[in-house]
This record gives structure tokens, C-alpha cells and sequence, in this order.
């Protein structure tokens, strides 16, 4: 019999500084764990501002696993990025609702769009480098080239 292998490696993008994390399949103790340390280390490599996890696809959500999700997003808040969850299925939430899951402490939204907008302040990037004319930066005009040449 051959030992069924599971892909841990979770689908991330980069983009308006914020990381998106698709959440996809079943997902099983080992995953969950695999897919936090992942989260927390693309968060720690980046320094991104925002996470994005998004449950669209995501068909059954117990409490457990949700709850690894907000302890995920907690841990990402103690490096710097604010989570929302987004495209929670209606039944998810109202499963969620009657396990008296506590649904405090982080933001959700429909869409990704959605979650960019409450994110906004941090979904642009805000640390563009500033341009100042350094002399090593100076563009010489050829006129100028050979005005300063006579002068040494």
C-alpha cells in the first residue's frame, strides 16, 4: 500500500502589499500547520501589511480549523499585518454561528476587492522611494562635459 503524500505548499501572491492566501481542499491538522508556518515566514520574508486569506472555495469549515485560521491571523497582527478573511460561504458562517464560534478580532469581506478597500491605507505602497539628485546621479549634458573638463 502506498502512504498517500499531501502537497503542504499553499497558494501566495503578493500584491498591493498585502499577501493573499488561497485557501484550498481539505484541510487536515498537518496542512493547517504546514500552511501557518508558511503564512508567518512569507510574512517575516516580505514585511507585507496585510494578509488576505480568502475561503472561497471552501465548501465546510469546523471550529477547530477556523480557529487555527484566527490564531494564524493573531500571529500575523504580532508581525505587522492585518488580516481579513474573505468569501466565507454563507453556510460556513451560519455553521460557524451555531457551533457559538467566537467571530471577534478580525475583519471579513465578499470579495478580495472588497478586502483591498478595508485595507487600503496599507494595499498601496507607501514606501516609494523617494528620487533626490545625488551628484552620483547627475546626468552631464555633453555642453556641461565640456565645460568642466577645462576647469581641473
Amino acid at each position: 500500500m502506498n502512504d498517500l503524500q499531501i502537497d503542504t505548499k499553499t497558494a501566495m501572491n503578493i500584491f498591493r502589499n498585502c499577501l493573499v492566501v488561497t485557501i484550498q481542499g481539505e484541510l487536515y491538522d498537518d496542512i493547517l500547520s504546514s500552511m501557518r508556518a508558511d503564512i508567518l515566514e512569507k510574512i517575516k520574508a516580505t514585511k507585507v501589511r496585510g494578509l488576505v486569506l480568502d475561503f472561497g472555495t471552501v465548501r465546510m469549515l469546523d471550529s477547530f480549523t477556523f480557529n487555527s485560521f484566527t490564531d494564524t491571523a493573531k500571529m500575523a497582527s504580532m508581525l505587522g499585518a492585518t488580516t481579513v478573511f474573505v468569501g466565507l460561504q454563507p453556510g460556513v458562517v451560519s455553521t460557524l454561528v451555531d457551533l457559538s464560534v467566537e467571530i471577534k478580532g478580525f475583519d471579513t469581506a465578499l470579495t478580495i476587492e472588497d478586502a483591498f478597500e478595508q485595507l487600503h491605507d496599507i494595499a498601496t505602497i507607501h514606501d516609494e522611494p523617494e528620487v533626490t539628485e545625488e551628484t552620483d546621479n547627475v546626468i552631464i549634458e555633453e555642453h556641461d562635459w565640456e565645460n568642466d573638463s577645462g576647469k581641473e
